[in-house]
């Protein structure tokens, strides 16, 4: 039973490998950050001289102590306030980047074109990879415009050329290139007595 569960892990490993790789990608952004400084503002160390220089007049009753009085407080001002500013440093990001490869086997991309269509399950990277070879954005998520690009390329259809959906009560009914076949069809539910609407490249 284990060798059963063990065999099953290494089919599914196999049918969702992928054709792509990854590779390390960096980049140096510039990223400012707040840094404290020692020193004050201006006027800061203007007010510390003046109340400097009337201590230095008072104790000396001489301009002379007051000059000294005003540069010793303009001193002491500017070692013992502090002042916030924004500096840059060059920070360096490395991401693991998955780039997407054309997947070459035709019966590999029917089938995962269809799973994906069907809503199975298929990894991100076979995802990314079916998205590339049939040419759509590559983002890994399986949209509207993936799954019109899938249904056109399964047709043999050209990226360009309209793809008529005929719809029932919101159900796609049949798809084709074939406006003439899709026509018929509409024709013949009508006279049944349903009703049905013509979609091109339905989203």
């Amino acid at each position: 039973m284990k060798l059963l569960a063990t065999t099953a892990t290494a089919v599914l490993m196999v049918s969702q490998a992928f054709a792509g790789s990854y590779e390390v990608k960096c980049e140096t952004q510039t990223v400012p950050y707040q840094a404290t400084v020692r020193g004050g503002s201006p006027e800061k160390v203007i007010g510390g001289a003046i109340v400097g220089g009337v201590i230095g007049k008072v104790v000396t009753d001489k301009n002379a102590g007051a000059a000294v009085g005003a540069i010793v407080g303009g001193a002491i001002a500017n070692e013992t306030s502090t002042n916030t500013v924004t500096k840059y440093r060059e920070v360096e990001t490395c991401t693991n980047v998955f780039f997407p490869e054309r997947i070459t086997d035709e019966a590999r991309l029917q089938k995962v074109l269809l799973d994906l269509n069907d809503g199975n399950s298929v990894s991100k990277e076979m995802t990314m990879d079916a998205q590339y070879t049939i040419g759509v954005s590559y983002d890994g998520k399986w949209g509207p415009k993936s799954q019109l690009a899938a249904e056109k390329y399964l047709a043999n259809l050209e990226p360009d050329a309209p793809l008529y959906s005929l719809v029932v009560n919101d159900v796609v009914i049949v798809s084709s290139a074939d406006i003439g076949a899709i026509n018929e069809i509409k024709d013949a539910l009508l006279e049944a007595g349903v009703a049905s609407q013509i979609f091109v490249d339905l989203k």
